[in-house]
């Protein structure tokens, strides 16, 4: 069984030769650059530079050496975007190296501090010397007292998220890129057994945080909700233009479109009411869910951090297939619970590491414990990709990042 079948199995809620596994097949199922420099490092994989894909966050582009050895069966369909000319040097605050695109627009200020820019040099976001990520610097709709009655295309595209990237701008493709675009995913699906994985985004909520600024969306939520239906109304024309284009370009290549991140909840509960949830959002979900099954056998992935428990069974009715993180750590996302509950319904992508308290501090063997309890929780009848609970962060030793990835391979066999 390859790769790219044990993963359909398990989102079909049925058991394959072993639980399939991912690092880095999306955005918040990766690895800091600095950990993985020193994983590469622990392991003698010092040919060339990791490639920092996602320089907000940080995260490296596993390569093949490190997917055959931990047995990966998910890529990220960044893996081909970029040919070999299209990086640089860049050095990461530990001082080691890396490669980065060279389309990012980055300027270093004195102290250091790391600017990220449009391509007119207004500054979106910055990461002091001190930070391990870029923050968001710029709202464009953040000063005003409530969302305005026009909404600008240019105004939505002018936040840290939405600097020009090959995979989140994919709605805005020149006819030539689009070729690229469906030329090189064509050739990963057809060179590679992995599953693929692209990132949609197509952002409902944590859109309307980057361009309100936090605290204002959630006030928007109650106290302007034609505001919130307008500005959705804006993004849901772009999306569905976007999905149409995506699927009609390489729908028939693609296993899985990830939405999100749509961080819908903190570590003690939803950002709305379960109600209000149900009515401003649920619908749009439905909409563009459905137009994906309808369209394709591409399947359904939201990443939603927190504790979104009480979303759950709207998700699941709007046609969700799978659930990333899983943050298991906050409020009623036990796994006991989660897997009884909804494991018939959805597939759980995550939750098989405890990325907040064991994987950072704990010794490999504690760390192959936590995997192999969750496991033996989640993998039961399928419907579960392990993957810990987020990104594996830049202080994770590399010891710990070996056992968790040799645990999963050997607790996971059926």
């Amino acid at each position: 069984m390859n790769s790219r079948e044990r993963i359909k199995k398990a989102i079909n809620h049925q058991e394959a030769d072993r639980v399939p596994i991912d690092l880095g097949g999306m955005r918040s199922s990766g690895i800091a650059t600095i950990a993985y420099n020193k994983l590469r490092g622990k392991l003698n994989i010092n040919s060339r530079l990791a490639k920092m894909y996602d320089f907000i966050q940080q995260l490296a582009l596993p390569e093949k050496e490190i997917r055959d050895m931990f047995h990966i069966d998910a890529i990220d369909c960044a893996q081909a975007f970029l040919e070999e000319d299209d990086w640089r040097k860049w050095t990461l605050n530990d001082g080691s190296k890396c490669l980065i695109p060279k389309y990012l627009n980055i300027e270093v200020g004195d102290n250091e501090t790391v600017y990220l820019k449009n391509e007119k040099g207004q500054t979106l976001g910055k990461k002091p010397k001190s930070s391990l990520y870029v923050d968001q610097d710029f709202w464009p709709y953040g000063n005003l007292e409530e969302i305005p009655e026009n909404i600008k295309i240019k105004d939505l595209n002018n936040e840290v998220w939405s600097i020009p990237d090959p995979e989140w701008s994919l709605d805005i493709f020149d006819d030539r890129q689009y070729k690229v675009f469906i030329k090189n995913i064509k050739k990963l699906y057809e060179t590679t057994d992995y599953a693929l994985l692209l990132m949609v985004g197509c952002n409902l909520f944590e859109k309307g945080t980057f361009i309100r600024k936090f605290e204002n969306f959630l006030c928007d939520i109650y106290k302007d909700p034609k505001g919130v239906e307008r500005l959705h109304a804006k993004l849901m024309e772009r999306y569905m233009k976007l999905l149409d284009k995506v699927i009609k370009g390489v729908g028939k290549y693609v296993d899985i479109l990830v939405f999100g991140g749509d961080d819908l909840g903190s570590s003690q509960g939803g950002w709305m009411a379960p109600d209000i949830f149900e009515k401003m959002f649920k619908p749009k979900y439905k909409k563009m869910w459905d137009f994906v099954h309808e369209n394709s056998d591409c399947k359904v992935f939201l990443h939603s951090c927190g504790s979104i428990y009480e979303y759950i069974p709207h998700l699941i009715e709007a046609g969700v297939d799978i659930l990333n993180p899983v943050q298991t750590t906050a409020a009623n996302m036990e796994p006991e619970k989660l897997k009884k509950e909804f494991g018939k319904d959805v597939t759980f992508w995550g939750g098989g590491c405890n990325t907040r308290d064991v994987l950072p501090f704990k010794s490999p063997k504690e760390v192959k414990e936590d995997v192999k309890r969750r496991i033996a929780i989640f993998g039961e009848g399928g419907g579960y990709v392990f993957n810990q609970i987020h990104n594996v962060l830049a202080d994770v030793p590399p010891e710990n990042v070996i056992a968790m990835l040799e645990a999963a391979y050997e607790f996971g066999k059926y």
